[in-house]
Order: structure tokens, then C-alpha cells, then sequence
């Protein structure tokens, strides 16, 4: 080693034998402890993300549901639509809603669609 690293070694340990041994001592505890006590902080962190995440999917579960229900309803009214749609083509096609063909069917005997 040189003169000048020795020297500097030196230096090193007279600054630390001078100050009390508290702050050295709390450096090595920061330095032990410091990172388990940033690792339980970053858990309890993503836990809580976790937590989020998992409300958020059962939230879309329930709004999927509901959409289901929802859907179902909309079946029903168009089926139920389409049939009246059908019953009034074959009303309008048979001429049940005009009084002159009801009279002109009756007179003839004709009772089956208009010609």
C-alpha cells in the first residue's frame, strides 16, 4: 500500500473512534433491517392491489350476470314483437280490417283470403 492509502485508512479510523457509537451502529442496523422492512412495505402494497384486482373481476361477474338477465328480456320482446308483426300480416293479408271485403266475403260465401 501507499503512503497515501495508508494514510487515508488511518483517517477513516480516527473519524469513527471519535464519534459515539450510535450512529454506527444504527448504519448497520438500517442496513440489516432496512430492506425487510422495505419488503413487508412493498407486500402490503401488492396485497392491496391484489385485493383490487380481485373486487374489480368479481365486479365484472356481477355486471356479466345482470347483462345475461338484460339479454334474456330482450329476447322475449322480440320474439313477442315478431309474432304480433305476424299476426297482423296474415290479418292484413285475409282483409279482416276492411269492412267493404268482410261484406263482399260474406255475400259470396267466401271466407278464405281475398282474391
Amino acid at each position: 500500500m501507499t503512503p497515501q492509502q495508508l494514510a487515508g485508512i488511518a483517517a477513516l479510523i480516527r473519524a469513527l473512534t471519535s464519534l459515539n457509537s450510535w450512529p454506527f451502529h444504527l448504519i448497520i442496523f438500517s442496513m440489516v433491517v432496512g430492506p425487510w422492512i422495505a419488503a413487508f412495505v412493498l407486500v402490503n402494497i401488492q396485497t392491496r392491489r391484489f385485493e383490487g384486482v380481485v373486487k374489480m373481476y368479481e365486479n365484472n361477474v356481477v355486471l356479466v350476470e345482470n347483462y345475461e338477465k338484460l339479454a334474456k328480456d330482450l329476447h322475449d320482446v322480440v320474439i313477442m314483437n315478431t309474432q304480433i308483426v305476424q299476426r297482423l300480416a296474415d290479418e292484413i293479408k285475409t282483409n279482416q280490417f276492411c269492412p267493404m271485403v268482410r261484406l263482399e266475403k260474406v255475400k259470396t260465401g267466401n271466407r278464405g283470403a281475398a282474391a
